[in-house]
């Protein structure tokens, strides 16, 4: 009992600490949204602005057009004011471009942060591998290694197997929980794609169910 209790207790450091670089992935991804939000924020700001100063622009064309009743006059006009869509729209959409340039670059920044984050914690798992392959690739993540650990130290299981079927019982409560179904329904989901997968990719998948604990526990 005490040699399992070390082992669950080494597996739940391994776990927590990939999953502290899985959550500041969580957390800095979703900053990809809030740049997304400017985007679009940008996008309106250069059509409001093209709008108005072609109304501003229209307006004394076409002031200009009706008080002077001269054929050539007037042609200047409808000139001017064909240039001045033109104009107008170009400038409005060179200046959009470039913003949303500098968006782009900042998102794209984000995503490399994302990528490095979720690569750390994907090493972690594979440089202790050996610490971790006692246990089913379906429990490497936080809250079941974290709920393991506790049911072998109180004496509520002393075998690897018997902790894990109080576990999946606390998860079947977990699962009738108003609050938790959610939770607990995509977590099974993840167990199901997690089932497909194949021994010798047990580490990519132990990220990917972190990762999805990550984001279910976020909403809890």
């Amino acid at each position: 009992m005490n040699e399992l209790l070390q082992q669950l207790k080494a597996a739940d450091r391994v776990c927590q600490s990939a999953n502290e670089h899985y959550v500041k992935a969580d957390q800095m991804e979703s900053q990809i949204s809030e740049v997304n939000g400017k985007i679009k924020k940008a996008k309106i700001k250069w059509i409001a602005i093209g709008l108005i100063a072609w109304w501003f622009f229209g307006g004394i064309i076409s002031m200009i057009y009706t008080a002077i009743n001269i054929m050539i006059i007037q042609l200047i006009g409808v000139i001017l004011i064909i240039v001045g869509i033109v104009m107008d729209v170009k400038f409005c959409r060179g200046k959009y471009i470039k913003e949303k340039e500098g968006f782009d670059s900042e998102i794209a920044n984000i995503q490399r942060q994302v990528q490095a984050e979720r690569n750390i914690g994907q090493q972690i798992f594979e440089d202790n591998i050996a610490a971790m392959e006692f246990l089913p690739s379906d429990y490497w993540y936080p809250m079941a290694t974290d709920y393991l650990v506790k049911t072998v130290q109180t004496g509520r299981a002393s075998t690897l197997a018997e902790a894990l079927d109080k576990f999946e019982e606390q998860l079947h409560r977990w699962k009738i929980e108003e609050a938790n179904s959610q939770m607990v329904a995509m977590q099974q989901q993840q167990t199901a794609y997690l089932s497909s997968i194949k021994t010798s990719s047990k580490v990519s998948a132990a990220a990917n169910v972190a990762n999805a604990f990550i984001n279910l526990s976020s909403k809890m």
